[in-house]
C-alpha cells in the first residue's frame, strides 16, 4: 500500500528520533576518537540523514548539510591535528551531503506519488478500508467508509473482518473470491454497522504485493430495499393477475357450455348464427386471456444463454409436426436472450403451420455477418405478401389472434435483438433474427439435424 502522511503525533516520534541519533552520533564520535578509533564512527550519522529524509523530505539537504558541519567540527575539535583525519573528515562531508541530496530527492519524488494515491484514496467518495489477509485485521479506513457504517477510523483500527461481515458463509465467499482472482469486483456483501444493524455494500477488492487487501465499497443498501420492495410488488400483482385470469377462463368454459347447449335447442339459422359470432367472441378473449399470461413474464427474470439448436429443439417437442421435415444447421452457438426465447421459436413454427399453406419442410440456420450472427428460419409455404411484411408483428394483426408474432418480437427486444421477414411471396416465409456481436458466443454443442 502507498505510503501514509505522517501524523502529528508520528512526526513528533521523528523529530525526537532524529535529535536522538544526531546526539548519540557525537557522542560515539566523542569517545571514538579519543580511543584513537576513526574508522567506524562516520556511519552513524547516515542514521538521522535517512530518518530526515524520509519525516521531512523538504528540509533533509539543510539537515545534511547541518549534521556534516556537525561532524567536520567535532573531528576538527576532538581529533587529532592530522592532515589524513582532516581530509577523510573532508570527505565523509560532502558524502553526507550528497547523500542528503539524493535521498532527499527520490524521498520527495516518493512523497509526491503516494500523496497523489493517498488522496484518492483517503478523500475518495466511494468508501476504502483495507485488511491484513493473514490476519484478518483492518488495516486502514477512509473517513467516507467509516461514516457509511457508523464508526470512526480510530475505532475500525481495532476491529476485524470477521467483526464487519460477522455472516460465516458471507465471510468465506468473499475471501475465498478474492484468494482466489486476486482482483475482484462487483461483490454483494453485508456488513454490520457500528449500532448493530446491516448495510448492503458493492465491495471491489484486490490483493496488493504485501499481505494486504485494498476495497473499495459503495453502500447498494437503499437499492436493495427497493429491489425487494419491486419484486415483492410484482409478485403480489402476478398474483392477482393469475387469479383473476383464473376466475375469467373459468367462466369462459362455463359460457362456451351454455352456447354448446343452446346450440342443441334452437333450430332458427339466425339465433344459431348468433351463437357462433358469441362462441367466436369467447374464443377471442380465451386468446386475449392467455396471452396476458405470456407477456407478463417478458423480462421478469434475467437474461442467460441459450444454446440455439437445443432451444429450437425444445421448441419442436411442443407442436405437433405431422409430416414436416424440419432441419436444423446451426453451428454450436450461444445467444443471450431473454427466457422466454423458446417461444419465440415455438410463435414461428406455429405460424408456418397455422398459415403457411400445406407446409412440408422448415429450415434452421445462420451465418455471420458485420452486424453480428443472423439466425435464419425458412419454411416452402405460401410466404407473405410485400405489404404485410411489417405488419405481422403488430399487435392484432393475423387470422388468428394476431399476438403471436408481437409476442416474438418483444421478447427478441429484451436483449436488443431484431426479427425481419425476408422472404419471397409465394416461395415460402423467411424470418432472420439479427443478433448483436456481444450477444452470443460460440460453444462446444453439436449440430442437430431432425
Amino acid at each position: 500500500m502507498t505510503m501514509r502522511p505522517l501524523t502529528r503525533k508520528r512526526q513528533i516520534l521523528f523529530d525526537l528520533c532524529v535529535i536522538g541519533s544526531i546526539i548519540v552520533s557525537g557522542l560515539i564520535t566523542y569517545f571514538s576518537i579519543h580511543r584513537g578509533i576513526y574508522d567506524v564512527f562516520p556511519y552513524f550519522y547516515l542514521i538521522p540523514i535517512i530518518l530526515i529524509a524520509y519525516s521531512r523530505p523538504k528540509l533533509s539537504i539543510y539537515g545534511s548539510i547541518l549534521i556534516g558541519w556537525l561532524y567536520v567540527a567535532l573531528v576538527f575539535i576532538i581529533g587529532l591535528p592530522d592532515i589524513r583525519t582532516y581530509t577523510l573528515a573532508t570527505i565523509w562531508f560532502y558524502i553526507f551531503v550528497s547523500l542528503g541530496v539524493l535521498i532527499s530527492t527520490y524521498s520527495l519524488e516518493y512523497r509526491k506519488e503516494s500523496e497523489k494515491t493517498c488522496g484518492a484514496y483517503y478523500n475518495s467518495q466511494a468508501g476504502a478500508f483495507s485488511y491484513n489477509r493473514d490476519s484478518l485485521e483492518i488495516q486502514d479506513a477512509n473517513k467516507k467508509f467509516a461514516a457509511m457504517i457508523g464508526y470512526s477510523c480510530d475505532e475500525l483500527m481495532q476491529k476485524s473482518l470477521p467483526d464487519l461481515i460477522p455472516d460465516w458463509e458471507d465471510q468465506e465467499g468473499f475471501i475465498n473470491k478474492i484468494r482466489d482472482k486476486r482482483r475482484v469486483g462487483d461483490i454483494e456483501v453485508r456488513i454490520r454497522t457500528g449500532d448493530g444493524s446491516t448495510r448492503w455494500v458493492l465491495v471491489s477488492a484486490a490483493e496488493t504485493g504485501d499481505p494486504v487487501v485494498i476495497c473499495t465499497t459503495v453502500d447498494i443498501t437503499d437499492n436493495k430495499l427497493s429491489h425487494a420492495s419491486l419484486t415483492q410488488a410484482n409478485k403480489k400483482l402476478n398474483l392477482l393477475n393469475n387469479i383473476t385470469r383464473h376466475d375469467i377462463l373459468n367462466q369462459l368454459s362455463a359460457l362456451h357450455g351454455f352456447i354448446e347447449l343452446s346450440k342443441q335447442k334452437i333450430t332458427d339459422p339466425q339465433l344459431i348464427s348468433y351463437l357462433e359470432k358469441e362462441e367466436q367472441a369467447a374464443n377471442a378473449i380465451r386468446s386475449q386471456i392467455l396471452f396476458t399470461r405470456d407477456y407478463q413474464n417478458i423480462g421478469v427474470h434475467s437474461p442467460q444463454w441459450h444454446n440455439v439448436a437445443e432451444t429450437v429443439s425444445l421448441a419442436l417437442a411442443s407442436v405437433d409436426l405431422h409430416s414436416i421435415l424440419v432441419d436444423i444447421r446451426v453451428p454450436p452457438v450461444e445467444i443471450y436472450a431473454d427466457p422466454l426465447l423458446e417461444k419465440v421459436f415455438y410463435n414461428l413454427i406455429d405460424n408456418s403451420i397455422r398459415h403457411g399453406n400445406q407446409v412440408s419442410k422448415i429450415d434452421f440456420s445462420s451465418h455471420e455477418s458485420e452486424a453480428g450472427l443472423i439466425l435464419t428460419y425458412c419454411d416452402n409455404g405460401a410466404g407473405i405478401s410485400m405489404e404485410d411484411k411489417e405488419r405481422i408483428f403488430q399487435k392484432g394483426f393475423g387470422k388468428n389472434t394476431g399476438l403471436g408474432l408481437f409476442l416474438t418480437r418483444e421478447i427478441l427486444a429484451i436483449t436488443g435483438l431484431t426479427i425481419t421477414e425476408t422472404g419471397v411471396p409465394g416461395k415460402g416465409a423467411r424470418f432472420e433474427i439479427v443478433v448483436l456481436k456481444e450477444a452470443y458466443r460460440f460453444s462446444g454443442m453439436p449440430v442437430i439435424h431432425l
